[in-house]
């Protein structure tokens, strides 16, 4: 009996030390916290996108790109004003293949302007977009752009689904 009550207890503390939350780093000034570990990719144009897949339908998603290699200075950037929000969707909008931006709104996220998403993927030939739908804000803190999403798959889902996440994005000065 003792050795079932220690084998039950022992697989409950190996299933919880995995489902534990991690709080990652994705620049020098954002931390946000993950349901689990994000594996790390390093793009070959310089972003560094994390990304915790809690399921197949489920997805969390933090990213960090610094444009000062492309020339772009936290002046210009903050010169641009909201037009710079129409020139990034575009761009998004180009690599999406085919889903929709549903909704967009320039609005404060956590102290700064953020272009908050939501993405329709129905129709979306983008493997992490297809059939699902995404929430998110983009953000600048100086030259470097920041973005954090969910992904879901269930047609019921919602902003709210990932409050939890949104709300775990801390700045630091």
């Amino acid at each position: 009996m003792k050795k079932i009550v220690f084998f039950v207890v022992a697989s409950f503390m190996v299933i919880a030390a995995f489902a534990q939350s991690t709080e990652q780093k994705i620049s020098e000034k954002v931390k946000v916290m993950f349901p689990g570990k994000p594996a790390e990719v390093k793009a070959p144009n310089g972003a560094t996108v994390y990304t915790f897949k809690k399921d197949s339908s489920v997805a969390f998603m933090g990213m960090s790109f610094d444009l000062s290699a492309m020339g772009l200075t936290a002046d210009m950037i903050a010169s641009a004003g909201d037009a710079l929000w129409d020139q990034l969707k575009g761009g998004m909008t180009q690599q999406m293949g085919g889903a929709v931006i549903a909704k967009d709104e320039v609005l404060t996220f956590k102290g700064k302007s953020s272009l908050y998403l939501e993405v329709d993927g129905t129709e979306s030939t983008n493997a992490e977009l297809k059939g699902k739908k995404a929430y998110g804000y983009v953000f600048f803190i100086g030259s470097v752009l920041h973005q954090v999403l969910y992904y879901s798959a269930d047609k019921g889902s919602k902003k709210e689904d990932a409050t939890t996440f949104f709300d775990s994005v801390t700045i630091s000065q």
